[in-house]
C-alpha cells in the first residue's frame, strides 16, 4: 500500500521533537512493509528571518527510507490569523504535485491535525480523487480555542474524509458534540510509543535511597505544575529522601521555580530543562514514579513512554489520560485538585512494590505498540481501499 502522510506540525532543526509522534508512526508503517511519503510546508516565524534565505524552497529527504518533500519558507502574514493556512494549503498542492510526479500517486493520504493538513488532504482529495482520514490531535477543541475562521473548514473535511481518527474517546465525543462530527466518521486509535527505545532499566542504577516522582511537559499553565507543587509539598516538604524532578522548559519556568522557593521545597524539587529523546528516556528509567498533572489532555504520549518503562503513572482525569491509565499501572485523579493529587503521591510512595514493571510494560505493548496501532490503521486503510473500488 502505498501511503502519503501529511502532517501539521514536524520535527525539524528548530524544534526536532515537534510531531515526533507523527514521524515514529510513519516509520511503524514503513516497517510493516508499506510504501510511505511525507509532505510539509514548512514556513517559520519571522522572528527566524535571514535575508539569505529569503526565497522559498523545495527540499528532499531520504528519512530512513521514507520519501520526505518540504516546502521551506517564511510566514509573511503573522497578524492574519487565517493567513498562514493560505500559505500552508498552497505550498501543499505544489509539494503534492511534486510528490506525485517523482513516486507516483498514493493509495491513500493520511493527515495529521485537522489544521491545516486535513484541509490540505481534503483539497487533494476533491481535485485528484485520493481518499483520506485525519488523525485529530490538537487540546484546542477541549479548550475551546477554535476560531470563527477554522470553523468554516469542518464541513469541507466531514463532508469528504473517510475516517476521522481521534487519539482518545474523549477527544472524538468533544468533535461529535460542540462541532458536529457525524459520530459514524470518528473512530479511536491511540497513539503509539517506541517499545524498543523506551524499555525497562536493567543496567543504570536508580537514585540511592531516594524516592522520584517525575513530570515531563512544557511548562505552562494548563500542564498543571502549580497543582502538582501545592500537592507534594503538602505531603512531602522537608522529607529530603523525597523528590520531584521537572522535565521540560516554556513560559511559566520562572514562576514555577518561584512557587517551588515559596513553598518551601526548592530544595526537593529538581529542574532538568528541555530534554532531548535520549535524557527522556534514560530519566524515565531512573525514577520512581511518572506524574502528568495536566489540566487538559487529548492523550498524553509521554504517559505511554513511562509505561513502556516498567514505571507506574499518576495522571488527572483531563481527557486523555482516561483511555490509558488502569488499576494495573497507576492512579487518575480529579484534575486541578490538589487534595486528591497529593493523596495519590503518598498511596504510590507506600505502595509502589504493588506495581510489577513487567506487567505495566507488557499492557502497553498490547494496546500502545507500533505493532498493535499499526495493525488498527491497517485495518482503517483496507476498508477504505475496498469501499473504493
Amino acid at each position: 500500500m502505498h501511503l502519503l502522510i501529511i502532517p501539521s506540525w514536524y520535527p525539524d532543526e528548530i524544534n526536532p521533537l515537534g510531531g515526533l509522534f507523527f514521524q515514529e508512526q510513519a516509520q511503524a508503517l514503513k516497517n510493516a512493509g508499506h510504501r510511505v511519503g511525507v509532505i510539509f510546508p514548512e514556513r517559520k516565524s519571522l522572528r527566524r528571518f535571514q535575508f539569505k534565505n529569503i526565497k522559498s524552497y523545495i527540499s528532499y529527504e531520504n528519512d530512513h527510507g521514507i520519501a520526505t518533500i518540504r516546502k521551506k519558507g517564511w510566514r509573511w502574514f503573522p497578524r492574519i490569523p487565517y493567513g498562514y493556512s493560505s500559505l500552508y494549503l498552497y505550498d501543499g498542492l505544489v509539494l503534492y504535485e511534486e510528490y506525485v510526479n517523482k513516486y507516483g500517486q498514493p493509495d491513500i493520504i493520511h493527515a495529521h491535525a485537522m489544521f491545516f493538513g486535513g484541509v490540505l488532504a481534503s483539497r487533494i482529495e476533491k481535485q485528484y480523487n485520493v481518499p483520506f482520514v485525519v488523525t485529530e490531535h490538537s487540546s484546542d477543541f477541549a479548550k475551546n480555542l477554535i476560531q470563527w475562521w477554522q470553523r468554516k473548514y469542518f464541513l469541507e473535511i466531514y463532508q469528504n474524509v473517510s475516517k476521522l481518527i481521534t487519539v482518545s474517546p474523549a477527544l472524538g465525543k468533544i468533535l461529535t458534540w460542540k462541532y458536529a462530527c457525524p459520530k459514524d466518521k470518528i473512530k479511536f486509535i491511540p497513539n503509539l510509543v517506541n517499545t524498543d527505545f523506551f524499555t525497562i532499566n536493567t543496567k543504570k542504577p536508580q537514585e540511592k535511597n531516594k524516592f522520584i516522582f517525575f513530570v515531563l511537559s512544557g511548562l505552562e499553565y494548563e500542564k498543571g505544575h502549580h497543582v502538582l507543587l501545592n500537592a507534594f509539598a503538602s505531603k512531602f516538604k522537608n522529607i529530603f529522601d523525597t523528590q520531584l524532578w521537572i522535565g521540560g522548559d516554556g513560559a511559566r519556568r520562572l514562576n514555577i521555580e518561584k512557587q517551588a522557593n515559596d513553598l518551601g521545597i526548592s530544595r526537593q524539587v529538581r529542574f532538568l530543562g528541555m530534554l532531548n529523546r535520549e535524557q527522556v528516556r534514560d530519566y524515565l528509567q531512573q525514577v520512581d514514579v511518572f506524574v502528568l498533572p495536566s489540566l487538559y489532555e487529548t492523550f498524553g504520549v509521554v504517559i505511554i513512554e513511562a509505561l513502556a518503562s516498567g514505571k507506574p503513572v499518576i495522571a488527572t482525569k483531563c481527557g486523555g489520560p482516561e483511555c490509558v491509565v488502569t488499576d494495573l499501572n497507576g492512579l487518575l485523579v480529579p484534575r486541578n485538585d490538589v487534595e486528591s493529587l497529593a493523596d495519590a503521591l503518598v498511596k504510590m510512595k507506600e505502595c509502589l512494590k504493588l506495581y510489577d514493571p513487567s506487567l505495566i510494560r507488557q499492557d502497553c505493548i498490547d494496546r500502545f505498540s507500533a505493532k498493535e496501532v499499526t495493525k488498527q490503521l491497517e485495518i482503517i486503510y483496507q476498508e477504505i481501499l475496498k469501499t473504493k473500488l
